[in-house]
């Protein structure tokens, strides 16, 4: 299934319109759709079918001329699995159509093995399943991760961490979960995410830079995220200058997570250094915050590379220390201005939108991307439903079936 690339059909934009304004009446989904409100009232009917939105209680209008209306909503029964396979371990939770995670859970790694990892992951999620919200409507699972991932053919091609490659990560989740599965990278996963739940526009030409065990970027241009042949956009070994580094030359995997918390267990800052106790750490030993700082200064490279290529009109850093840090996130600024070409750099330049949910919010946007811009057909086909070769899962059920 290839990623829709497409502006939003007709129900498409009216279900955006309705996820950024919450509760709205006919005609403010209309204007802010910019369709006429017949086209809106005849989209709005098929949703409403298709049991993806719902009408509120009307509203009191006594003192208004006019029928009392009824705002339309989101149903929010309506959810996604999300799962990300991260180095260390596996977040795995269920999503709303709305962006609000229902539950989640936290996986150790037990080894790096896919199988295993995969394995553990739909162990996790039947175990959400059981515990959900009676008449929740699980349709699909999105699963996300880094490195060089093909959605079309649902694999892994490669990962720097874990032993993921060329395993067929959405026929294995198929088979083991009974719901339709689509995979990607999480860079690309983040740009969805932000353009359906986030600070981008659905339009919007805007590029990531995610810093994590994993350090990548995706992009979009004219809000269409692009892939490129294999999927395989989104690399930035050849980004990197010889200069980067430290102590000199030196891989990017120098400013990975991990790599700063080994820096930071060698230099006696604290014994098993995590990134969240390090950026609070940073508050008051300035030798955890030279970590991040140095960081900030190497990856300022990559990003002003990317400005200047692409000029986007937004780019996002996802390094948790650029949120949690201010010294940090200024000193990302002033390197970026540095090298940058482009006017404004530094106005351009923002944080996720989702400090503490930014991982599982982008492998649901996997398949929320494909809802908001085709709902009528995800609603009746279900995710994925026109590959013409598919294993058959474990059991059948209806893509809205409650469980």
């Amino acid at each position: 299934m290839r990623p829709a690339r497409g502006w939003p059909t007709a129900a498409g934009a009216v279900l955006r319109a309705i996820l950024a304004l919450g509760g709205a009446s006919r005609s403010a989904v209309a204007a802010h759709a910019g369709l006429s409100p017949a086209t809106v009232t005849s989209q709005t009917r098929a949703l409403l079918e298709a049991g993806l939105l719902r009408e509120s209680p009307p509203v009191d209008r006594s003192q208004r001329a006019g029928r009392p209306h009824s705002p339309l909503e989101l149903d929010r029964r309506n959810a996604v699995a999300a799962i990300h396979f991260a180095a260390t371990q596996t977040r795995v939770a269920v999503v709303d159509i709305a962006g609000t995670i229902v539950a989640g859970a936290l996986v150790p790694h037990r080894t790096l093995e896919g199988a295993d990892l995969v394995a553990d992951a739909a162990d996790a999620l039947a175990a959400l399943r059981r515990d959900l919200p009676e008449g929740t409507r699980l349709s699909g699972v999105g699963v996300a991760t880094g490195g060089w991932v093909d959605p079309e053919a649902g694999v892994v091609l490669s990962h720097p961490l874990l032993r993921l490659e060329d395993m067929l990560v959405r026929d294995v989740l198929v088979q083991l979960t009974g719901l339709p599965v689509e995979l990607d990278s999480h860079a690309r996963a983040m740009v969805h995410a932000e353009q359906l739940f986030g600070a981008l526009d659905f339009d919007a030409s805007a590029a990531v830079l995610f810093v994590g065990n994993v350090i990548d970027a995706a992009f979009a241009v004219d809000g269409r995220v692009h892939y490129g042949p294999g999927s395989s956009a989104g690399s930035l070994a050849t980004l990197v200058p010889a200069d980067l580094g430290p102590g000199g030359p030196g891989p990017l995997d120098t400013y990975s997570d991990r790599s700063l918390e080994r820096r930071a267990a060698g230099s006696g800052i604290m014994a098993q250094p995590t990134i969240p106790a390090l950026i609070a750490a940073a508050e008051t030993d300035p030798r955890a915050h030279a970590l991040f700082e140095d960081r900030a200064r190497g990856l300022a490279a990559v990003a002003a590379a990317l400005l200047d290529v692409l000029n986007p009109e937004t780019l996002i850093i996802t390094d948790r220390a650029f949120t949690g840090l201010p010294a940090v996130r200024a000193t990302y600024f002033d390197a970026i201005a540095a090298r940058a070409q482009v006017h404004s750099a530094r106005h351009r330049i923002i944080g996720t939108s989702f400090p503490n949910r930014s991982l599982e919010t982008a492998a649901a946007a996997v398949l929320l991307h494909r809802l908001y811009a085709d709902p009528l057909a995800v609603a009746a086909e279900g995710f994925g439903a026109h590959r013409k070769e598919e294993p058959a899962p474990r059991s059948e059920s209806p893509q809205f079936e409650s469980r």
